[in-house]
């Protein structure tokens, strides 16, 4: 079902519900409110009555014809009916129009002087059911009768059900104008999502530049926003996974080229016996920057499934970066380029995986040494911040720089400025990802600092060990 209509659904469900629980309130309080209304006013009329009663008493006996006039006017004008008791709880009839049918233990408070209200009949015929008010009269202190005014019911209930229907057609135009806003509310809350649905779909089958056109301050706008932001995301990351593998290809077409080239070479007598060895030089590079490329696409895949395991060892970080920077003797020479190394101490013992350390500061002196024109100078520093119990390790160079928004992306996956292209093509754009990555897994930071032409200071933190 669609959520349109679940919605939807939802909403009517609660509307009705509670109407149907208003219109009971509503039609308790309207019997409530009508029949105190009718027993304040019936209450009134029986102590009129009484009070004519007491009047028109001479030595206790009753003036009938007098009575007579006043029931008669009382019956025109308020469609009540009177019944007269005597203290005997007999009717005394005025015309006898009815005959009795009370229950005398009702009656009784009346002559202790109290009112009355019930619901009987006066008529055995009909049995008219009565809403009948009594209220007892005096003479010399003493209760002599009561009168009981009656209305009838059906009266009553005839003004109840106008009442009732007219809430009824109020209820039913408020329904009905509730069931509009909600069929709109609900269509303006599903749309965007249907858009988004149908824009996923068109995302799924490869169409990246599909956006959302909605607008709100709603939490539907901002997820809607947050839509585009991931469509952004996954045609930015499409675009770098097409340029990767277009780098992969040629960084795997170019050595197995030119070790294909060297090797017919050497199969066909091309290359002299005396050349042969500085060849088999070149052969075993190309071979050493397949093996690299390798082993970092193998260290994305581990990272990518959460495969990575770290082997925590206590280890002399200084050693390691000794050693490191003596891998680059080479390359530093080639370009004479100054490597310089400070420690905090002459060993600083850390708790780390030693691999993964050492990865960590090679991947970083790579980028440095490549990014470093002839000429310049590398320099790695520890430092020792005794009170987090961490040793920071800083490798800066004098070399190119990075601008604000190639610092925002350095760390990612797969991404390779043009100035790396340009000045060297060994690398894939994956050493400073597997460095993150490396230093995350250690729940450790690295930072960047950087300026175009003033060169860069990668720093990154260990766990020391003071054992």
């Amino acid at each position: 079902m669609r959520i349109f209509w679940k919605q939807l659904l939802i909403y009517l469900i609660t509307i009705v519900i509670s109407f149907v629980l208003l219109a009971f309130v509503l039609a308790q309080g309207i019997r409530g409110f009508l029949t105190d209304q009718k027993v304040d006013e019936l209450t009134t009329l029986a102590q009129r009555v009484a009070i004519s009663m007491e009047n028109f008493s001479l030595y206790g006996l009753f003036n009938i014809p007098l009575l007579q006039t006043e029931l008669q006017n009382i019956y025109r004008y308020t469609d009540a009916m009177v019944v007269i008791i005597d203290n005997n709880f007999d009717v005394i009839p005025f015309g006898g129009e009815l005959a009795a049918g009370l229950d005398m233990a009702e009656l009784s408070p009346l002559m202790a002087g109290e009112t009355v209200v019930i619901f009987s009949t006066l008529d055995h015929q009909t049995n008219e059911p009565l809403l009948i008010v009594g209220h007892p009269f005096w003479f010399n202190d003493q209760v002599i009768g009561a009168a009981l005014v009656a209305f009838s019911m059906a009266s009553l209930d005839n003004a109840i059900s106008e009442m009732y229907r007219m809430a009824m057609i109020a209820l039913a135009g408020t329904g009905a104008f509730a069931f509009i806003l909600i069929y709109i509310s609900s269509r303006a809350i599903s749309r965007p999502l249907q858009q988004m649905s149908q824009a996923a779909t068109e995302i799924a089958g490869g169409d990246f530049e599909k956006r959302l056109t909605y607008q709100s301050g709603d939490e539907v706008g901002q997820l809607a926003h947050q839509f585009n932001r991931m469509a952004e995301s996954l045609q930015e990351q499409e675009r770098i996974r097409r340029e990767f593998i277009a780098n992969i290809s040629h960084d795997i077409r170019s050595p197995l080229t030119s070790i294909r080239g060297f090797l017919t070479a050497f199969e066909d007598g091309t290359i002299p016996s005396e050349q042969q060895p500085y060849y088999l030089n070149i052969i075993m590079g190309e071979s050493e920057r397949l093996i690299k490329l390798s082993n970092n696409i193998l260290d994305i895949h581990s990272i990518q499934d959460s495969q990575m395991q770290l082997t925590t060892t206590e280890f002399d970080v200084n050693n390691v970066i000794r050693d490191t920077i003596l891998s680059f003797k080479q390359r530093a020479l080639d370009k004479r380029i100054m490597i310089n190394s400070r420690f905090a101490h002459s060993s600083d013992i850390v708790l780390a995986d030693e691999e993964k350390i050492r990865r960590i500061i090679l991947n970083l002196l790579d980028n440095a040494i490549k990014f470093t024109g002839e000429g310049g100078e590398i320099t790695v520093e520890t430092t020792v911040d005794e009170q987090n119990n961490k040793v920071s390790v800083s490798i800066s160079d004098t070399g190119t720089g990075m601008t604000e928004e190639e610092q925002k992306r350095v760390f990612d996956r797969f991404y390779k400025g043009d100035t790396s292209r340009n000045e060297d093509k060994m690398g894939s754009g994956l050493g400073l990802s597997i460095v993150r990555e490396f230093v995350r897994a250690h729940n450790e930071t690295i930072t960047l600092e950087s300026e175009p032409g003033r060169g860069s200071v990668f720093v990154f933190t260990i766990t020391k060990n003071y054992q």
